[in-house]
């Protein structure tokens, strides 16, 4: 029986006067047991308006209003694949999925239909360039210069291939502006992240390295404007560009004090960005950070996004997430700043609450992975291996982990069935990059090794992966210690 999902969405203006408001339907043939979902994050912060829609065998309708301003990207995810949706206001767009040949059948018509179709050419013939779980993943194999004639070349093809879209003339101003942002500040982004993410997986090291001169000659500051908050390039650079240049003023010193590393990229963003990508860069430090600092940091900083009326929004989150630390005492969260990584909490498979300081005594061995992630799960096998060869002597002191930083609990159940990892003790930290595991660890890319001693201290913050031989011998090792 064919089932056919009419499905309206208005979207209206979040920011500012209302608009004229944007239609979008959604016609889904030939579908089963399915859940889409679409979701929309007008703030940038990763608070993100959702909705589901549970396809049964007679089919449903509902309607749901997101907040668009001039323009957004409304993400559409059903059976595991994400496309993302440009849209502007007063749009008429319809968007057609037949289940039988998903995801090939995606057709999308009405408003912006060239731009749509053109934007999901380039994100799948470009995914491998923005995803930074692999760019990442190349930085801990090559130098910089290789990197950067890596990403160079990606920006060329990427240019290149938007250059030859058909019917380019005619696409919107806007949206070729979007993605015009996007192809320049990937590249940006990903070269400015290498000494920050090198300096992160490498604890022994005291300072950032310094970029050679002649590669950061030619980023032209003046490019850093408020209309490209929409690409989500832009956004991640803004974050590496404060950070490392920030550090470079200081000497690339590394920091110790979390409180005083906010206070200093504060100073600096308020200096070098343009009004609304400082406030956004604000809003986003702070909910990436209020649980790290002191109260009077976090308030001195939330101060000055609050101080204009155009970051009411993103204060109001801020308020949501952090109204507890803005309103405590310096002296009492100190004492909670001294907590080591113990204190970290995850679900298990039960739905109960775990926290790493109840397995104290313990070695453990934490890998962090997702269901998305095919590096991670080509580990799988070998980690199996290794809990196998751990001497019998030893197996009730060590416990091995798998921690998922999965977008829902629903995929991650899904994953530990799919690859039977039911020997470990699995846990899930809702909010894929956003969640507690990645801000507490730093998760900067997966898959990810951890080693925590007996103590409950963490003694390899990059671990060796499952596959390395030596890994067996560095656990043995630790289980030997008295």
């Amino acid at each position: 029986m064919k089932k056919i999902l009419r499905v309206l969405i208005l979207l209206c203006c979040s920011f500012g006067t209302l608009a004229q408001q944007s239609v979008v339907s959604l016609e889904l043939t030939n579908t089963g047991k399915d859940t889409l979902y679409l979701s929309y994050d007008p703030l940038f912060l990763g608070a993100k308006v959702r909705k589901d829609f549970f396809v049964a065998a007679s089919g449903i309708s509902d309607a749901i209003q997101f907040g668009i301003a001039d323009e957004g990207i409304v993400d559409l995810n059903f059976r595991g694949k994400v496309f993302h949706l440009y849209l502007e206001r007063g749009n008429q767009v319809k968007i057609k999925i037949d289940g039988k040949d998903w995801p090939k059948s995606l057709q999308i018509e009405g408003s912006l239909n060239a731009e749509n179709a053109f934007l999901q050419q380039f994100n799948e013939k470009f995914a491998d360039n923005f995803n930074a779980t692999k760019v990442f993943a190349q930085m801990a194999e090559i130098p910089i210069d290789s990197l950067e004639m890596t990403l160079f070349d990606a920006k060329k093809a990427q240019s290149d291939f938007y250059k030859k879209a058909t019917g380019l003339e005619k696409f919107s101003p806007k949206f070729k502006q979007y993605i015009e942002n996007q192809i320049r500040w990937n590249y940006w982004n990903y070269l400015l992240a290498y000494p920050i993410v090198k300096g992160n997986t490498n604890t022994a090291l005291t300072k950032v390295m310094a970029l050679p001169n002649t590669l950061v000659a030619d980023l032209d500051t003046k490019k850093l404007q408020d209309d490209a908050l929409l690409s989500d390039s832009y956004r991640s650079f803004l974050s590496y560009y404060v950070t490392y240049f920030n550090s470079k003023a200081h000497d690339f010193e590394k920091y110790k004090d979390q409180s005083k590393s906010m206070t200093d990229k504060h100073n600096f963003a308020r200096e070098h960005l343009p009004l609304l990508s400082y406030q956004y860069y604000l809003a986003y430090l702070l909910y990436n950070n209020c649980d790290k600092v002191l109260p009077s940091v976090a308030r001195n900083t939330f101060a000055a996004l609050s101080v204009s009326s155009t970051a009411d929004a993103w204060s109001k989150v801020i308020k949501d997430k952090c109204g507890v630390i803005l309103g405590a005492k310096d002296a009492e969260i100190a004492k909670v700043l001294e907590a080591k990584d113990g204190s970290f909490r995850a679900i298990n498979l039960k739905g109960d609450s775990v926290a790493l300081s109840s397995l104290k005594g313990k070695i453990l061995y934490i890998d962090f992975w997702a269901t998305w992630c095919k590096p991670c799960i080509e580990e799988f096998p070998y980690s199996k291996k290794l809990m196998q060869s751990i001497p019998s002597k030893f197996k009730k002191d060590i416990e091995f982990l798998y921690i998922s930083v999965d977008d829902t609990e629903e995929l991650w159940k899904k994953g530990v069935e799919k690859h039977a990892l039911m020997e470990g003790l699995n846990l899930f930290s809702k909010g894929g990059w956003y969640s507690e595991a990645a801000k507490r660890f730093k998760l900067q890319a997966i898959p990810r090794y951890l080693i925590i001693n007996k103590k409950g201290e963490i003694v390899y913050e990059n671990a060796k992966r499952p596959s390395d031989p030596r890994t067996l011998g560095e656990l043995i090792q630790l289980l030997e210690e008295k």
